[in-house]
């Protein structure tokens, strides 16, 4: 009677090291320029930067500039006299027609890394199950 083999996971098997009995060659890789990895990240914070430039950023800076400033009992802030209310100038400032900033461009590139690296994952899990 033969005892029954246990199964192995297709996860498994891929994980495993082969071995033979013969004897171990190398071959020489050559460096690339260009990787998947590093193509994929590009392209996904290039798609993320553009979006945040020219799609969100307008109806982000419309939605802001009607809102108007924060105002209590009929004055703004900085006149009630808070003198923290003042917008930091230095945060804002850029030469984009635009006004895309350094937090902008942070966030957005950020949004595109997180893009990216989910992007590789899921399809590394998809040739893991292969």
């Amino acid at each position: 009677m033969q005892a029954a083999l246990p199964s192995i996971s297709k996860v498994h098997k891929s994980l495993s090291v082969k071995s033979s009995g013969r004897v171990v060659t190398y071959k020489r890789c050559g460096a690339s320029a260009f990787s998947d990895v590093q193509l994929t990240i590009s392209g996904c914070n290039a798609l993320a930067l553009a979006l945040g430039r020219f799609v969100f950023l307008p109806a982000i800076r419309a939605k802001t500039s009607a809102q108007g400033p924060g105002v209590q009992n009929g004055e703004s802030h900085f006149a009630a006299g808070d003198s923290r209310a003042e917008e930091a100038a230095s945060v804002f400032a850029t030469n984009d027609p635009a006004g895309f900033t350094t937090v902008d461009l942070l966030m957005w590139g950020s949004v595109g890394h997180a893009i990216g690296y989910s992007a590789l994952a899921s399809q590394s899990f998809v040739e893991l199950l292969k």
